[in-house]
């Protein structure tokens, strides 16, 4: 079995508006049929869940995620976009085949699970090695530029060599920021197709035909939350957008700007010199080339020049971005003129008495196992903290509290 969907008002709101970055991902569907709804999810204005398209398969397997992303190249219109995924063999053969390797980048919160249960692997002892190790994972992900990565990975070696050995031989091109040729505008991993995956906990329980109603009427709920949001926003970009912009700006506080000819800046921040070309829009440490928000170095010289900040920063961000993104149009779906089913089931009977072969539910065969309700965890999600009503502390509670009250 094999179901496309994709609204004309994503599909319009993508190509007008959203930055070319999809998130797509999967999870099983726990109904009367054991299918799988696979999903490609973008990101709005302010960073927003924008459902694109999904997808109901027999199975996650290679002919089911071509078959989806064919299908998902069929509506952007020619539209070129970056693929975040986990490195599932399905998808990195028909992403490969279909967007090309380079529009590929790999969710690196799976990758950092893949490298922490290596390291379990490993004969090094202490939790505290752990956690260093995976600070030098992220400072290897996260280095903007190509000396920064070279230095994580060097300190990485020195730590512990098959670790690095790990790393280097884990494509690396992927997921790290300095390796990453194309823009992926800061994102790095699959979460927001993952909350998408959550926000349809309940509806995935139903039938393939209660499940795409419900996830209609749900999906048109949030939209029209967003654009009502969109209402409130006090600038020309939203709060998650100003948030960020607000941090660089403080930042740029201490840094000092010292204006060279065309347009350009050499900007100290007390340990480096940088260069910021005004016109070009790039600032050596890359964060504005690759986020479309100014950085630090950048804010510093907009404060030196006296222009506005907003002015500097990538219409996809913008409050009309937004409203373009929103502004097309979500027929309901009427079903009083819907085909009715004839008493043998073998036929449908639509409206003009034109008579067709109904469709007939696929054949499943139910797992082995009692049928899970929750869903395994990933080992850095953060969890609530257990707080002690005896001595208020953190880490036990008052049953097994031995702690001297003053």
């Amino acid at each position: 079995m094999q179901l496309f969907i994709a609204h004309a008002f994503s599909i319009q709101g993508f190509i007008m508006g959203c930055r070319p970055v999809l998130a797509i991902d999967s999870c099983h569907l726990s109904g009367p049929y054991k299918e799988a709804l696979l999903s490609a999810i973008a990101y709005d204005a302010d960073d927003g869940m924008f459902p694109l398209a999904l997808g109901v398969v027999s199975s996650e397997n290679y002919e089911d995620w071509y078959w989806f992303l064919d299908k998902l190249k069929g509506v952007l219109d020619g539209k070129e976009v970056v693929i975040i995924s986990d490195r599932h063999q399905g998808i990195l053969r028909s992403v490969s085949e279909l967007f090309g390797t380079g529009n590929h980048a790999y969710c690196y919160q799976h990758v950092k699970e893949n490298f922490s249960s290596f390291y379990n692997k490993q004969t090094i002892r202490g939790k505290k090695g752990k956690e260093d190790a995976l600070l030098l994972l992220d400072s290897i992900a996260y280095a903007r530029l190509e000396i920064d990565y070279n230095e994580a990975f060097e300190k990485l070696v020195r730590f512990n060599e098959n670790l690095a050995k790990w790393v280097a031989k884990n494509n690396p091109e992927h997921w790290a920021m300095s390796k990453f040729l194309k823009k992926r505008w800061d994102k790095m991993t699959t979460n927001i197709a993952e909350a998408f995956n959550a926000w349809l906990r309940e509806e995935r329980h139903q039938t393939i035909y209660t499940l795409l109603l419900m996830h209609m009427d749900k999906l048109v709920a949030m939209l029209d939350s967003h654009m009502r949001d969109t209402q409130k926003w006090k600038s020309v970009v939203g709060p998650k957008t100003e948030e960020k912009l607000m941090s660089n700006i403080m930042r740029s506080g201490p840094i000092s700007v010292l204006p060279y000819l065309g347009g350009t800046f050499k900007v100290f921040t007390g340990e480096v010199y940088l260069v910021v070309d005004m016109n070009q829009r790039t600032c050596t440490c890359m964060t504005w080339q690759m986020s479309g928000l100014p950085c630090a170095h950048v804010c510093a010289v907009i404060r030196t020049l006296r222009h506005d900040v907003y002015d500097y920063i990538d219409p996809c961000f913008h409050v009309s971005m937004q409203d373009l993104i929103y502004s097309g149009q979500f027929q309901p779906l009427p079903t009083h003129n819907m085909p009715k089913l004839c008493d043998d089931g073998g036929y449908v009977i639509d409206c003009a008495g034109n008579s067709f072969p109904a469709c007939q539910p696929p054949h499943v065969r139910r797992p082995p196992g009692r049928p899970r309700r929750l869903r395994i965890e990933s080992q850095f999600c953060h969890k609530r903290a257990i707080h002690c009503s005896r001595c208020n502390g953190i880490g036990h509670n008052r049953s097994k509290c031995n702690n001297p009250l003053p």
